[in-house]
């Protein structure tokens, strides 16, 4: 594959094409992201897709900068489209258009059902090389939110904050397998925490009824994907943004992309934090401990028997309050001034992150 691909420069261009998307696709010296590319795109699609960016480009465009009838154009763009590879809308005054789409979050968390062996070891190789670089930049890729039942009931909250938020919102639920526990168990480095446990909405009805990879949920099924992977231990984390949030993944360090930039590379930008911290009340404390195992962060330690906080690394997550049996701990909302409010949406997110991007 290696000789293919020094041969054909269009996984080169593509790879080119996605290193400018905000998101980022860093290079390598082995060329690992390469062989990833021809893994899912044959060479006539990496060429095609090559030419497309994040703004949407209609199929008379396309066909024409590509060479070909708008017929041959169509049917390899729907091609992509079906596996997940780029988007597709309907713009008024141009019918359907097409766009390229991220590696992450985008067409990498799109191969969840055809992941194999081969794929699961190119990541993890080009996560090590380069791809880690693109969980140090700011604003973080995903951002912490808390668990709802943790929040104080006498607390106003910003509504971005919220789970129910967004499965209010939504007409459409769903779950599918992590991708990122997938991954790493193909490699043989998996965890123990379950795999399906990544849920997606949609404000269309029906939206994945004719998905071969999302298990169509009632909002009642969605909620319990959440209650479930708080018994887990489970961090809950969103995209970056006020609105347009559509999944919540259930995260560990053990095995998610994201964390894995601060637990591996010690970057605290790996992931934005929720507007709480956890604090004790060492007059409820009993010492048992079950905090410290919940938490993901490393936030929590004992001192003279009781429980204690480092502000600094706790993101807010409030796993460690619905463990705590005595209600010692509790969350509590950050100043203003100490409040990091998330871009409005994902086209906000991306102009920032292009201005404060770590190549």
């Amino acid at each position: 594959m290696n000789d293919i691909l020094s041969m054909n420069p269009q996984y080169q261009l593509l790879a080119d094409e996605l290193n400018k998307i905000p998101n980022g696709f860093p290079r390598t010296e082995s060329g690992v992201e390469l062989k990833l590319l021809a893994k899912l795109f044959n060479e006539e699609d990496a060429a095609m897709a090559s030419t497309l960016s994040m703004e949407p480009r209609s199929l008379k465009e396309i066909a024409e900068q590509n060479f070909l009838s708008e017929p041959e154009a169509k049917q390899r763009l729907i091609g992509m489209v079906k596996r997940g590879l780029i988007d597709i809308k309907r713009e008024e005054g141009l019918g359907f258009t097409f766009q390229l789409i991220p590696f992450v979050v985008g067409f990498y968390e799109r191969q969840n059902a055809k992941i194999d062996k081969e794929f699961a070891e190119l990541f993890e190789q080009y996560y090590l090389e380069s791809f880690h670089r693109t969980m140090l930049s700011e604003p973080s890729v995903h951002r912490i939110i808390p668990l709802e039942k943790a929040i104080p009931v006498d607390i106003d909250v910003m509504p971005y904050e919220k789970a129910s938020t967004y499965l209010d919102q939504a007409q459409s639920w769903g779950v599918l397998d992590c991708i990122c526990r997938v991954q790493k168990k193909l490699i043989g480095q998996g965890c123990d925490h379950s795999i399906r446990n990544c849920l997606v909405f949609s404000p269309k009805p029906s939206a994945f009824v004719r998905s071969e990879e999302i298990e169509t949920l009632t909002r009642e099924q969605a909620l319990k994907v959440l209650a479930d992977a708080d018994r887990e231990g489970l961090v809950h984390s969103v995209n970056n943004a006020q609105t347009e949030v559509y999944y919540v993944c259930n995260c560990c360090t053990c095995s998610c992309g994201v964390l894995r930039g601060m637990v591996e590379y010690g970057s605290e930008n790996s992931i934005a934090r929720s507007d709480f911290y956890a604090r004790v009340e060492e007059d409820l404390c009993t010492g048992c401990e079950s905090c410290i195992e919940r938490c993901q962060f490393n936030a929590i330690f004992m001192v003279d028997g009781l429980c204690q906080v480092d502000r600094v690394k706790c993101y807010g997550c409030g796993l460690c309050i619905s463990s705590c049996e005595s209600e010692a701990l509790s969350l509590i909302l950050k100043s203003p001034e100490e409040r990091a409010e998330p871009p409005a949406d994902d086209a906000a997110w991306r102009v920032i992150r292009a201005k404060q991007r770590i190549d």
